[in-house]
Parts: C-alpha cells; structure tokens; sequence
C-alpha cells in the first residue's frame, strides 16, 4: 500500500470520527430497549448460543422474525466491556462504519482511479442519511452486513474460502447480505473480467442451506403478534412495483439534500406507473441504466452505479413483501452507487488544470456540508425525548412514536404527558400491547388499581404472549390477596418461561398464605 493509500485511510477514519462525535454520548433510544437494555440473553455469554436458535429479541421478551446473531453477540461483547456507558457502544458503530468505508475505499480502487475511490469512500463516511444505521446503535446491523459484504467482493478473486467466511458473517449480521454474490458480478463486470460461474457453487450452498433453514426451524413468523403490522402480500404486484418505483425519488432526495431526515417515514401506495412521483422514479431509472449502457465502454462508472443502487435496493423495494415500504437505513449500501457519481462528477473536473482548484474546493465543500447535517442529524438522537419529538412532527399518527414518546416522558416524571401520548398512541392504532401496559404502569404508581387492571387486560387481549402484563396481573391480585386469579396468571407465565423468578415466588408463597 502507497504513502497516498495509507493518507486517504487515515482521513476517512478522522472524518468519521469527526461526523460522530457528538453521538457518543447519546442516550440508548428506539428498539435499543429490546436488543440491549431489556434483552437478558445478550447479558449472559453462557446463553449466546440461544442466539443461533431463536428470534435475536427473544430475550427481551418480544416476538419478530430478526435472525442476526452475530448483531446480537457484539452488543453482548459492548455490554461486558462497558456496561451502560454510552461512549463504548456508540464507538463499536463508528468503528463498523469506519471499516465498511476502508474497505469501500480499496474495492472501488481496483475499479477506478484512486482518487474517486477515496471521494466516493470519504462521501460514504459522512453522509447525514447515515446516521439511522451509525448513529442509532440497534442501526449496527447495516454497519457490520456492508463491511463482511464488501470484504466478500474484495476476497472473491484471492481467496474464495475467506470470501465465503465474509459472507457466512454477512449474513448473520443482516439477511440483505444474501445479495453479496450478485455485487461480485457488478465488480467483475466492471473490471472487464470474465465470470466463472463455477466459483460461485459454495455461495449458492451458503444461500440454499440458509434459506432452508430460515423456513423452516429458524422460522420465526410465528412469534410475531397477531395485531401487529403485516407484510404487504395482501397488495399486488404491480401496486408495490408502481409504489417501489414512487419511493425513488424520496431516496434521491434524502441523498441530494438531507434535510427532513426522520425515521417512521410513510408513504401512500401507489396505484399506477402513470402518478407523478412513479413515473418520476421509472423515468429515473429508465435514463440510468439507458445511458449506462450506452456508454458502458467509455463511462462504466454510471453503468457500475445504477446495477450497484438497484441491486442493494431490491431486498427492501417491497418486490417481494415485507413490512413497510420505506426507511433511510434502507440506503446504507445502495446509496454507494450514488456517491461514485458524485466522485466521477469531481474527478473529471480535477482532471482539468484550469479547474482543479474549483474542484478541491467543491469536494472540501460538500465534505462540510455532509459533517455539519451528520452532526447536526445526531443531536436529534440525543435522547428519547428529542429523538421522538423530532420524529414525530413527521408522523403524528404513529401510534409507536406516541407510545414511546410517553415511555420517555414516563421515564422523566412527566406523567400527565405521559398520559396524553398513552392514549394518542392507542386512538393512532390499536395493536400494540405497550401502549396498555406501560399505562398501567402510571396507574399503579398513582395508587389506582381498577384502571390498571382494566389497562393490562386490554393488553393482553391485544397480545396474550405478551408476558410483562399477565406479571403485572399476578403480582397486583397476589397483593389484594386474590390468591385464585394470581396462581392462574403465575401458571400462565411459567407455561412459557419455566424460570419465571415473578411467577415462581408466587407460586411459591400461595400455599403457605391460604392455609
């Protein structure tokens, strides 16, 4: 590695690091709760083998079909190196985010010059749009999938055996990284080298096996409450092409300007291709891919962009269903296709004398740019109050963003506010179990019982696997010395977690108090 090589490393990792360091010390928000602070398999290392076996928030207790282990163990490794101390686990995120860029930096070297190879790594550093995977530290699946994704690429021609180990790790960071071998293609194609089919047969193992796998025992739809949000099966097929085809402008804009940057984004189902904003995205891809073939021999870089964004894009475009239509985190990986345009853009202009000063100028602008929106972008991830209140000026009819608003207002001792958005959250959509327990919640420290109970079986009406609740019941019919109602809900519990310490000292006292 040359002198320049070992300088434009060293400035992504210093730019990253400077992007990021105001989120150190940002508070744990979203689903952190279930994937660190409530999730008691990923405390224990003895149980880390459970991870390879069941859905990756099983130990907090929530049902869903997320099959990342190894995403699982690092917040396991964060959490006995530092505990609750923030800085440790935000670091562990810049860091996967800073290698994913590095090694972004010497793939795209061995395809183009090395100076839009360090121009489109450095942008891939900094950009604002970023931070829902870097910023938010349940975000680190995309991190650590792209970095074992691109070091497949980069492994594929010298070592096929490490490649599958990248892949293998890939993909048990984040299922997107079954697409790995599909960029391999894009990377040899645009080094003009030919395809050998037959090196990819321990890739397609990999896929089948993982794919069998995931049907089946490491099926985990079932755990999924019944009320809650569904894949769009129900939608057909040329409504979620003209839908997938809407959201592209959105993903173009958010690149473009990153302003309005916000999770839980929405957007209306399109009906036809015809709509504005679908035949935006359909005229848009038409004309990437029509003047990338046209001019694949003397401008491969566009060619090379538009298969690399389509292609990392796919998983999530809703092509085949999945549970919501649209998030930034979405373009993590695509968005590199975007970002070699851009360094083409100013590398041409570097190549001309008379501009280059214009073109340094324009690259250490947009760098600024890219670092004051990313900073900016992290102070909204602060804490779970500035985080939901800044969300939720997008989508006031969340009902998730209502409900854990409250939970941080619960957590403040803001009660009444608390209230409020309990209730916001259940009128916005009544098919979460949360909202009713954490209401109760507030209700038992008020003293008042009967609009608890109320609440709590309400929940469990919504979700009966739901077991905070059904503890919540036993302890308060234990406590009024309803011995009958509390064994049944102990009992309950103890059906589905055998080590129930709630539900087994319940069980344990009844005998001795009904005597």
């Amino acid at each position: 590695m040359n002198r320049l090589n070992t300088l434009f490393i060293l400035i992504i990792i210093l730019a990253t690091i400077a992007a990021y360091a105001n989120s150190l010390h940002n508070q744990f928000v979203w689903d952190d709760e279930d994937w660190i602070l409530k999730n008691s398999t990923i405390k224990n290392p003895q149980e880390w083998s459970k991870l390879f076996t069941e859905n990756s928030i099983q130990g907090a207790r929530k049902g869903s079909n997320f099959y990342r282990p190894l995403q699982a163990i690092t917040h396991g490794v964060d959490y006995l190196l530092w505990g609750y101390r923030l800085p440790g686990h935000h670091a562990t995120n810049i860091a996967f985010h800073a290698l994913a860029a590095i090694v972004l930096f010497l793939l795209l070297g061995r395809v183009f010059s090395q100076n839009m190879a360090f121009l489109a790594a450095l942008f891939f550093a900094i950009h604002p749009v970023h931070t829902e995977a870097v910023t938010y530290v349940s975000g680190r699946a995309d991190p650590m999938a792209v970095l074992f994704m691109l070091l497949t690429v980069l492994l594929f021609e010298k070592n096929i055996f490490l490649a599958c180990g990248a892949f293998i790790l890939g993909i048990l960071s984040k299922e997107s990284a079954l697409i790995a071998p599909l960029l391999i293609c894009v990377y040899l194609a645009a080094r003009d080298k030919k395809i050998d089919y037959k090196k990819f047969t321990p890739f397609i193992f990999i896929i089948i096996v993982y794919a069998a796998l995931r049907l089946t025992i490491l099926n985990f739809t079932g755990t999924i409450p019944e009320n809650a949000p569904k894949a769009f099966f129900y939608v057909p097929f040329y409504i979620r092409l003209s839908t997938f085809l809407k959201t592209l402008p959105v993903y173009f804009k958010v690149l473009l300007w990153p302003f309005g940057l916000h999770m839980e984004r929405d957007i209306a189902l399109s009906y036809s291709v015809f709509e504005p904003q679908s035949f935006l995205g359909l005229l848009t891809t038409g004309s990437l891919f029509f003047f990338g073939f046209r001019f694949r021999k003397s401008h491969k870089f566009l060619l090379f962009s538009a298969a690399w964004f389509f292609i990392c894009i796919f998983p999530n475009s809703n092509l085949f269903p999945i549970n919501a239509l649209l998030y930034e985190h979405w373009l993590y990986l695509p968005s590199i296709g975007f970002f070699v345009i851009v360094a083409w853009a100013i590398n041409r202009l570097l190549g001309k004398r008379q501009l280059k000063f214009i073109a340094v100028l324009l690259a250490l602008c947009l760098a600024g740019f890219y670092t004051w929106r990313t900073f900016e972008r992290n102070k909204d991830w602060h804490d779970p109050i500035s985080f939901y209140e800044s969300t939720i000026m997008y989508k006031p009819d969340s009902a998730r963003l209502h409900n854990n608003l409250a939970m941080a207002y619960a957590d403040a001792g803001r009660n009444d506010d608390a209230i409020r958005e309990y209730k916001k959250a259940i009128e916005s959509g009544d098919y979460y179990a949360q909202p009713h327990y954490n209401i109760s919640n507030i209700y038992l420290n008020r003293g008042d019982y009967a609009s608890a109970v109320k609440e709590l079986k309400i929940s469990i009406e919504i979700d009966n696997n739901f077991l905070y609740s059904h503890e919540s019941l036993a302890l308060i019919y234990f406590n009024q010395n309803n011995f009958e109602q509390a064994k049944k809900e102990a009992l309950f519990i103890i059906e589905r977690e055998p080590q129930n310490k709630i539900a087994r000292e319940i069980l344990s006292k009844i005998p001795y108090l009904t005597k």
